[in-house]
C-alpha cells in the first residue's frame, strides 16, 4: 500500500466483493472511481471506471476523478478522513463502526453537510484465517442518498 504515515500491517487487507456490492447497490452513478489504496495492487471490485494506481494518496490525486470508493487502513482512518474532506469530493470508506464514537469524527461531520452510512447485516471477513471481531459499515459522504443510515 503507497500512503504515508505509519501503517499497522495488521489492518491491511484485502476488500471482500460483498462490500463491494453492497457499496455499489446504494450509490448513484459512480463515474471515474479513484481506489486510492494499493494493498498488493490486486482489487476484487468489478466496476467499470475505476483508477487504481501505487501512488501516495497523501501526495498524488489522479487528474479525472468523481469519488473515492475504498478501504483504507484503520490505523490511520483519521488522516484519510482529513484527506477526503480536504479534496471536496464524494468518497465512501469501509471503515469500523466503532468510528462513529471517536471525538474526531465526531467534529468532522459537523463541517460536512451530506453524510450517510451504509450498516451490512453481517460482519464483513478480510482473510480466511479467523472471524473478524469488529463491525465495518460504509461511511458516505457528498452523494446525497435518500436516507442517512441505510441497513442491510
Amino acid at each position: 500500500m503507497s500512503v504515508r504515515g505509519k501503517i499497522n500491517r495488521v489492518d491491511d487487507f484485502k476488500t471482500p466483493i460483498e462490500a463491494w456490492k453492497l457499496v455499489e447497490k446504494h450509490l448513484p452513478q459512480l463515474g471515474n472511481v479513484w481506489c486510492p489504496f494499493w494493498l498488493d495492487g490486486d482489487i476484487t471490485w468489478d466496476q467499470e471506471s475505476i483508477i487504481h494506481t501505487h501512488k501516495d494518496f497523501f501526495e498524488y490525486q489522479p487528474d479525472d476523478w468523481d469519488c473515492i470508493v475504498d478501504n483504507p487502513p484503520y490505523s490511520i482512518k483519521e488522516k484519510v478522513l482529513d484527506r477526503c474532506i480536504l479534496l471536496g469530493k464524494p468518497f465512501a470508506l469501509l471503515l469500523p463502526i466503532d468510528t462513529l464514537e471517536r471525538k474526531y469524527f465526531r467534529n468532522m461531520v459537523k463541517s460536512v453537510e451530506d453524510f450517510s452510512i451504509i450498516i451490512p447485516k453481517n460482519r464483513y471477513n478480510f482473510t480466511d484465517k479467523k472471524a473478524v471481531m469488529f463491525k465495518s459499515c460504509w461511511f458516505c459522504f457528498g452523494f446525497k442518498l435518500k436516507e442517512q443510515l441505510i441497513y442491510e
